[in-house]
């Protein structure tokens, strides 16, 4: 005889078991996000403390060399540092230069320590977005993608700066993450991504278009590359060996380019943010 029994038991099995994943997502975030906080807490501790101590000793120095109004300087330095615990671009001074070194010498180092904690962190916290996204926890979701940003405001935006090399793995991090935020970053800035080519063709909505895309390290997703004809062609040439090269000429050049699908590759192009895929127009590639 049939019975509802088997399918409800079964579909309330179905029900616990998406809920109880969902919950240790979000326990997993919160761990991963506490653990990083501490070791990004710890990280400045030990910046700070360091340049607390030579902090100290520009100021012997500069009072030994009779500067009054250098060693006032660095010792309201100290005052600040003791009270705030914090070193921002807002606290760099003009004078004395030794000063304003020493600052940006431990600023520099704050904001490196701290963004190589905050990008390993990264990839985890996303698939733990994901994965509450996937089985309609919302709300938990939601919660996620703010520990992202909070993470995030550990760094600060700062847009690529001209001739600077942007990994393809960190511009699909940042609109994984943030893309409002990636959006202050990459958007309207023409930029060069590394990536390993994942796949090509023809746009199938533009016959005037050839798209490349990248990809890279443990980001998932895709840069959308779009070269415009007639300033680049691009013809597939088979080896004898049945290897599938992609063939790319500029225009007004007799020099052409050879690559195949895995191959790392630096792609010039103008960032448009991101619709399903981050895109990249008007491209070219860098001379």
């Amino acid at each position: 005889m049939f019975t509802l029994r088997p399918l409800l038991c079964c579909g309330f099995l179905c029900l616990f078991t998406g809920s109880l994943l969902a919950q240790q997502s979000v326990n997993l975030a919160d761990a991963e996000v506490q653990k990083c906080q501490e070791k990004i807490a710890s990280v400045k501790r030990d910046v700070f403390g360091k340049y607390e101590d030579l902090l100290g000793e520009l100021q012997l120095k500069l009072q030994k060399a009779a500067d009054l109004e250098g060693a006032l300087a660095v010792r309201a330095e100290r005052e600040r540092l003791k009270t705030e615990q914090s070193l921002n671009d807002g606290d760099l001074v003009d004078e004395p230069k030794q000063l304003r070194a020493l600052q940006a010498e431990y600023l520099g180092k704050a904001q490196e320590l701290v963004g190589a904690l905050v990008r390993e962190a990264l990839p985890r916290l996303i698939e733990y977005k994901k994965s509450l996204t996937v089985a309609g926890k919302l709300d938990e979701a939601l919660a996620a993608r703010t520990a992202i940003e909070n993470l995030q405001n550990n760094i600060p935006v700062v847009r690529p700066q001209a001739g600077m090399v942007t990994p393809a793995e960190s511009i699909l991090l940042a609109y994984s993450g943030d893309r409002p935020r990636a959006d202050r970053i990459y958007k309207g800035q023409k930029i060069t991504v590394h990536g390993v080519i994942g796949g090509y063709r023809q746009d199938p909505e533009d016959a005037k278009i050839f798209i490349i895309y990248l990809t890279g390290g443990q980001a998932g997703g895709w840069v959308q590359c779009s070269f415009t004809s007639p300033d680049y062609r691009f013809r597939e040439e088979t080896s004898n060996f049945g290897a599938t090269s992609l063939v790319i000429s500029a225009k007004g050049s007799e020099n052409t380019l050879k690559v195949q699908k895995g191959q790392p590759m630096d792609i010039r192009g103008t960032c448009a943010g991101m619709d399903e895929v981050v895109k990249l127009n008007r491209c070219e590639l860098p001379k």
